[in-house]
């Protein structure tokens, strides 16, 4: 049963690069202390699911704990394997839907009244004012002041002003990354599904498990999650749950001085830390933070190397004399 609580979950716009001076791209982060924590919010099957994940992960991490041997080298070739995962799919795996604020249906969505679909007139003593079937969609950043459509159950959404200054941009960007990992993820589910019958023979090896299979089947699991992530925010944009908020903590966050190799870099390794501090992140969501720096730093130094190669050959000089 769901908890009689309303939820409010909280979304952080986070720039992590600005290459060549393009708009800020970000990483949308949720919040996992405004998440539902209670195990009865769950449908059954779900609860049984995160206790076979949660499970599959105490297993891994006792690999870890092992002081050598094929139990340590699997754990740290599991680690290396994890870390190139891109950052797109750990941010949008760790917002589970089921956890989240159920949504009041999108403004843009078109209406499904019978009038609307067989053209028969308007009721009687309905007001010049009054919305017509076929009026233009709300535009993506809406969000309902209407009464009668007040969301028990918000999203809210956070991002820095003075580097996402436009509401409108920053979701019509995001609307074009979901459209895009949303094909991605549920093609990349359905392979991982497929692949893995070819698995079975590695069962016959004797003392160690069949590594690959449970590889490829935490991959699948992992795509369903960014997957069903996808649909929801999808959901979400236009939606009267959203709640757009410039938030000053994070222009303060992004403000403070940490020069860094990387010029297009905006979240840095240094200001990773200011952040799990002020919005009281867990050991993992800083884990994801410092992993999305790292990758984007990676982009940008791959892309100015394709664009600039002599200007990257002699970076490492003079980073060491600075």
């Amino acid at each position: 049963m769901r908890s009689t609580l309303p939820l409010n979950l909280r979304l952080l716009a986070l720039p992590l690069s600005r290459p060549n001076g393009d708009p800020p791209r970000f990483l949308l982060h949720a919040l996992r202390s405004s998440l539902a924590s209670s195990t009865n919010d769950l449908p059954t099957t779900t609860r049984y699911l995160n206790k076979a994940i949660n499970k599959a992960a105490d297993l891994w991490a006792g690999l870890g704990k092992a002081d050598g041997g094929w139990k340590k080298k699997t754990y740290l070739t599991g680690e290396r394997l994890m870390d190139r995962i891109e950052w797109e799919e750990w941010a949008l795996k760790s917002l589970d839907p089921a956890l989240a604020p159920k949504l009041l249906p999108s403004l843009s969505a078109p209406s499904s009244s019978p009038s609307s679909s067989s053209g028969a007139p308007a009721p009687a003593g309905a007001g010049a004012g009054a919305p017509s079937s076929t009026a233009t969609a709300a535009p993506l950043h809406a969000v309902a002041t209407t009464k009668g459509r007040q969301p028990r159950e918000t999203v809210e959404l956070l991002y820095p002003p003075s580097l996402l200054p436009d509401e409108k941009a920053l979701l019509d960007a995001l609307k074009a990354q979901l459209d895009h990992r949303e094909p991605h993820h549920r093609g990349l589910m359905y392979r991982c599904l497929i692949l893995s019958p070819l698995t079975w023979p590695f069962a016959i090896i004797p003392v160690v498990p069949n590594l690959p299979l449970f590889y490829v089947l935490w991959r699948a699991w992992s795509h369903f999650r960014a997957w069903k992530a996808t649909q929801y925010l999808g959901s979400l944009i236009g939606s009267p749950s959203l709640r757009l908020k410039a938030s000053p903590e994070l222009d303060e966050i992004y403000r403070s001085a940490t020069p860094h190799a990387v010029g297009d870099l905006l979240l840095t390794p240094e200001r990773v830390p200011l952040l799990v501090k002020r919005f009281r992140m867990t050991d993992e969501e800083s884990k994801e933070l410092e992993r999305a720096v790292g990758q984007s730093e990676s982009r940008l130094r791959q892309a100015r190397s394709e664009a600039h190669p002599e200007l990257v050959k002699s970076e490492p000089e003079r980073v060491k004399k600075d």
